[in-house]
């Protein structure tokens, strides 16, 4: 069959369905293997990524145009039925009917096309519809998961965790687009001077006056491909990752261990808090991942990151006192929404193992730090039992820490927390939604 955009968005979105992909990864993938021109391969990505941004009231108005809105559809045709709605109801570029007809012939090549029929009844159906559905009003449950598309108990949890009021800030800002924020490599550039370069390229770069060495970019295409990020001159960090490194207050000479770093950013923007001096252990489970960190160091020439395979739920081995340790362990992710809109339909009951091994991550990373050294718990989710409720466990079972309280500069802290610990949000400031929590060991340096 001839590669589509339609095609290659269907393709892309069973991947994930049957393999449970990184969106990005399989999107670029699936564009990959079909070498469509620049802009049919923006359309199947707008295609596939609005699919995923839009599933559940995408499946709400097919449902509704089927004989039996309970009927299970073969995956393939499903796919293909998401991808044809959501042009028929969100793009204009394309006409109603066209959308409807190159369905209509995808569908005839999946088994012998016994569901073309199907195909095109129910997208006709739609097409005539469109002009008076509407999504429910008001603030059940059902409605704000409908409108947003977020599954009704990840917005429960967040309501009993932040508040009605705060949960609705958040819903309105995971439907906006996530800003790129850049992490300029002091060692080799000036924010001036980098401002400059790029804007030559048409990114305009606005510092962020909070914190020394992030940025705002705007413009088109990716800063990877970009001459001055091949030299080395900034990488992209969101400003929350940022902000998470800042706490640790990095220094010149520092013995400092990222525990799960892949693939990279922290490390790389503590090894230029540490003017590239001192020792930065940066530590991940897979091979294929620690290359990243490698590759990276390289780039920005941050020659003090020493990048290695550890387990890092099992106690470290013949590894020095440690100044520093950053424990930033793995999630549930439902913080990164903007950016990986597939991770708001992860159910709550595949996570609730997760506790136990960031509990044991943190534990062994906190085995390294020297007295009076700094221990920085972090994760990239929205869910307290793997935020808060790990935090607190920390402290009640080690006494040889202290909770180490901070401020950040230009963050208003949203919810109620201890000093030592920070939720970010997405609604002030712009940052991805994130969780730190800072411990000192007890004793002196």
């Amino acid at each position: 069959m001839k590669h589509t955009p339609r095609h290659t968005a269907t393709q892309a979105l069973l991947q994930m369905e049957e393999n449970e992909g990184y969106s990005n990864i399989v999107i670029d993938k699936a564009l990959r293997a079909a070498g469509l021109d620049a802009r049919d391969a923006g359309l199947a990505s707008t295609i596939f990524y609005g699919v995923l941004e839009r599933r559940l009231p995408l499946e709400h108005f097919l449902r509704g145009c089927l004989a039996n809105p309970q009927k299970k559809l073969d995956p393939q045709v499903w796919a293909l039925l998401l991808c044809a709605a959501y042009q028929i109801l969100y793009l204009d570029r394309v006409p109603d009917s066209a959308a409807v007809n190159e369905a209509v012939e995808e569908a005839k090549g999946i088994k012998g096309g016994a569901f073309a029929g199907l195909v095109n009844g129910v997208l006709r159906s739609l097409a005539r519809k469109k002009a008076g559905l509407a999504l429910p009003q008001g603030d059940s449950l059902q409605a704000l998961s409908l409108r947003y598309s977020i599954p009704q108990e990840l917005i429960a949890l967040w309501q009993r965790s932040y508040g009605k009021e705060l949960t609705a800030q958040l819903l309105e800002a995971f439907q906006r687009r996530a800003p790129l924020y850049l992490r300029i490599n002091p060692l080799r550039a000036t924010a001036e001077g980098l401002a400059a370069s790029l804007g030559r390229q048409g990114f305009s770069l606005k510092p962020v006056e909070s914190l020394p060495w992030a940025a705002v970019a705007e413009g088109e295409g990716s800063p990877a491909s970009l001459e001055e990020f091949q030299e080395g001159l900034f990488h992209v960090q969101d400003l929350s990752a940022q902000l998470a490194c800042s706490l640790l207050e990095a220094r010149p000479g520092q013995a400092v261990c990222d525990c799960c770093a892949a693939p990279g950013g922290k490390s790389f923007t503590l090894a230029e808090d540490m003017e590239n001096t001192g020792s930065l252990h940066a530590f991940d489970l897979y091979k294929g991942r620690v290359g990243l960190i490698q590759q990276g160091a390289e780039r920005l020439r941050l020659s003090c990151i020493q990048a290695g395979r550890k387990d890092a739920s099992k106690p470290y081995e013949g590894l020095g006192p440690m100044d520093r340790v950053l424990c930033d362990v793995p999630c549930s992710g439902y913080g990164v929404i903007r950016r990986k809109p597939e991770i708001r339909y992860k159910p709550l009951a595949t996570v609730r193992e997760l506790p136990r091994l960031q509990y044991a991550i943190l534990e062994n990373g906190a085995a390294l730090v020297k007295p009076g050294g700094l221990l920085l718990y972090a994760t990239c989710t929205l869910n307290p039992a793997e935020n808060g409720a790990v935090a607190s466990r920390f402290l009640q079972e080690h006494p040889e820490f202290e909770p180490a309280p901070f401020r950040l500069p230009g963050v208003t802290r949203l919810v109620e927390e201890p000093p030592h610990t920070i939720t970010l949000l997405p609604v002030n400031g712009g940052s991805d939604g994130f969780y730190a929590a800072r411990f000192r060991r007890k004793g002196d340096l």
